[in-house]
């Protein structure tokens, strides 16, 4: 049975009225401070396209490709090519003699499965790093028998357009594809002249403006046409081709060279440090951390400086076996920034925590009270204590919300240029709408990387390094508060946008959208609404809590759990009683993850303090749809460190999945003069769903589309306007 839906979505009070003058911001407005606890908090944050990364090896075969399902917030994927190699795909003999295989073009299968992939990041919340590579496990010359082959792998890959359909999640591209393990070294195509020719072909193929990083900064010379001893002197011309190239070091704090990384650390570093305000650094730590430590290269007093000053945005997690016995305190400082919340903590955590920007807001001061139509003032100072800023296009957005409704726009910060050891102050002077309602909203500033549509607004999202600031539905900041009142000379301009703009921004048209009762799997209660009492399927004798909801794309499994396990394993399992199919996955602390049924694309975990959320995919990874019960529903928590006993878990007996969707838009108060018009389209998540739009609760003749379009002919137009 199809449920009906009733929604108020489109509320419209419809007043004829005369336009009236823009109101202007008054020069002796006296602006509060927030309230806000602006000190540094010692959070470990996870965002978009910097920090650690997690690494994933794609096994790609002729007609054998696999897909896997990253959910980190920066994956590299080493996507492995050697199968379509003939110096890698060969055969060797008992004593050690490599007879070469054959060379193939990359095949239907490559695309289709890594697309699949690439689409599981993207519904994850992922950014991605690249590395092409025909090697893993350090053989030597493992390229194919030309270069001319080589060459047209890549063209292959520029003619699929994956790079490109995806580059609104693709945080850069290494150059990769020669050498043992992609580093460039050991094949058949490691020649300077090689890797530069190689650089130019990438810098053509991957979409600008994602970076493309070599492995030396000598390639670049090379490339650019200049001599090794000039690199520190290169002048790097802005939004230029060479402006995309960093550099992937996976020798990271090996040694003095950093295993010949650098040929000579000051000038090539001096270099660097120009290149990474707008590409990457990062890489790999040293695998062998004895070599490592007969040099003073990896030392804190030497390394700290050096990432801030190279601009680190990215590191694997080996950093800390070298930085956990140290602790951070003044003698780590670095000039114009403010470490002191760390003082105390380990190096380690400082080091990790930085890798990449971190901002912090210092102050932020708004009008106190803004009539409907009127100018919202907000005045902030945000510093970058993190060790670069950020690389990927960054959208910032102001929002306001109340009682979980909120209207969004865009404005002009640009937040890749919020550069390390720097504090900006961005000033936001916004139109209210017309229709804003009365009453007290909060402020939030959003920045965001990605294509996301609206039941993704969540994700791919930077969040600020303060105490109670983040609100992890909207993925946004909290800046303050105001109250809005109402005018007593109605306007017809609804719109919501920023007057103060050197830039041309797309004005919003006030639409209010919701949160209030959507599933958010961020590991904690979102909003008051997110799990109600009619969504808690069970409460033990503990006090346990297991909540069950879903929509139409996803089953969403939330529990409350009492437990004390030293290695938590987060373990889900249920059985669909149609079919008679089991689902069990868990996830390891590790970033390790289990299903029974495969690859476990779209499925996502989530945890903080007691609570921990899944979501599972509707469709044919477990054979669920609307209709299907599902029994034996447990969630189980697991101690690794203590021979995986039972730790805590709440079960239920049984769930039966409704037809249900979501609903994103909310109700909405604009004025219209006589004649204007306005095209209500309501965001919804559902497929296939018919709509019959109502006016003071009557059916509207022939209004049964999606949209609908008011128009304010006569002050009987007024009402109520709503949709089933």
């Amino acid at each position: 049975m199809k449920f009906t839906k009733i929604i108020a979505a489109a509320l419209a009070l419809l007043c004829g009225s005369a336009m009236l003058p823009k109101a202007t911001v008054g020069a002796e407005e006296v602006l509060l401070d927030s309230g806000i606890d602006y000190t540094e908090s010692t959070e470990t944050l996870g965002n978009p396209g910097a920090g650690y990364s997690s690494g994933v090896a794609v096994n790609c075969k002729p007609n054998d490709t696999k897909v896997y399902n990253p959910t980190a917030s920066l994956v590299v994927l080493f996507v492995d090519i050697g199968g379509f190699s003939s110096g890698a795909n060969g055969t060797t003999d008992d004593s050690g003699n490599y007879t070469a295989g054959t060379d193939y073009d990359l095949d239907e299968t490559f695309f289709t499965n890594f697309r699949k992939t690439l689409e599981n990041c993207r519904k994850n919340g992922c950014t991605i790093g690249i590395r092409f590579r025909y090697d893993a496990n350090g053989v030597r010359n493992p390229e194919p028998a030309t270069f001319e082959q080589m060459c047209k792998h890549i063209e292959q890959i520029r003619k699929d357009g994956f790079l490109e359909d995806y580059k609104d999640v693709i945080a850069y591209v290494e150059s990769g594809f020669v050498g043992c393990y992609g580093e460039q070294w050991g094949g058949k195509y490691c020649s300077l002249e090689d890797k530069a020719k190689l650089l130019d072909l990438l810098l053509d193929v991957v979409p600008d403006p994602i970076p493309v990083t070599v492995r030396t900064p000598n390639i670049f010379a090379k490339w650019a046409g200049i001599e090794e001893s000039e690199l520190g002197e290169y002048v790097l011309e802005p939004n230029s081709k060479a402006s995309r190239v960093g550099l992937y070091n996976d020798g990271y704090m090996g040694s003095d060279s950093d295993l010949g990384t650098f040929h000579n650390r000051e000038r090539d570093l001096k270099w660097l440090r120009q290149q990474t305000y707008t590409s990457y650094y990062g890489g790999e730590f040293s695998g062998n951390l004895d070599f490592a430590k007969q040099y003073d290269t990896y030392l804190p007093e030497n390394a700290v400086p050096e990432m801030y000053y190279s601009h680190l945005s990215y590191i694997n997690s080996n950093i800390f076996k070298l930085y956990q016995d140290y602790t951070f305190g003044k003698e780590y400082d670095v000039e114009n920034v403010d470490n002191s919340a760390y003082y105390g903590e380990t190096v380690f955590k400082f080091i990790r925590d930085h890798i990449g920007y971190r901002f912090v807001l210092r102050d932020s001061d708004l009008s106190e009270s803004v009539e409907q139509n009127g100018i919202l003032k907000v005045c902030t100072k945000i510093e970058n204590t993190g060790f670069a800023n950020p690389i990927m296009q960054q959208k910032a957005e102001i929002i306001l919300e109340k009682d979980g409704n909120y209207i969004r726009t865009a404005v002009d910060a640009n937040a890749n240029q919020w550069y390390s050891c720097t504090t900006v102050s961005p000033e936001f002077d916004l139109k209210l709408p017309a229709g804003i309602e009365a009453g007290k909203w909060n402020v939030y500033l959003k920045l965001s990387t990605g294509e996301n549509d609206i039941s993704e607004t969540n994700v791919r999202s930077i969040q600020f390094a303060n105490h109670d600031t983040w609100n992890s539905a909207l993925g946004a900041n909290y800046l303050g508060s105001f109250s809005a009142t109402e005018s007593d000379k109605p306007q017809t301009d609804n719109d919501f946008y920023q007057i103060n703009t050197e830039q041309e921004l797309p004005h919003s048209d006030g639409s209010v959208y919701t949160y209030q009762n959507l599933s958010v799997v961020d590991g904690i209660s979102s909003n008051d609404t997110e799990y109600a009492e009619d969504k808690c399927t069970v409460t033990d004798d503990n006090g346990n809590q297991l909540y069950i909801t879903n929509n139409d794309q996803y089953l969403y499994v939330f529990a409350d759990l009492t437990y004390d396990a030293a290695s938590p394993v987060y373990n889900l399992s249920f059985q669909n009683k149609t079919s008679g199919k089991r689902c069990w996955i868990y996830y390891q602390g590790n970033g390790f993850v289990y299903f029974n049924n495969g690859v476990p694309s779209g499925c996502v975990q989530k945890h903080g303090g007691r609570k921990v959320e899944f979501r599972i995919p509707l469709g044919e990874l477990v054979d669920l749809e609307a209709g299907t019960e599902i029994s034996n529903i447990s969630v189980t928590i697991q101690d690794q460190a203590n021979s995986w006993v039972n730790a805590g878990s709440a079960k239920a007996d049984s769930y039966i999945l409704q037809d249900n969707f979501d609903v994103y838009s909310a109700k909405q108060t604009v004025y219209l003069a006589e004649k204007d018009t306005m095209l209500l389209t309501p965001e919804t998540s559902g497929t296939g769903l018919s709509y019959q739009w109502y006016h003071n609760g009557k059916a509207i003749d022939g209004a049964t589309e999606k949209a609908y379009t008011v128009t304010a002919n006569t002050q009987e137009d007024c009402g109520l306007l709503s949709f089933a």
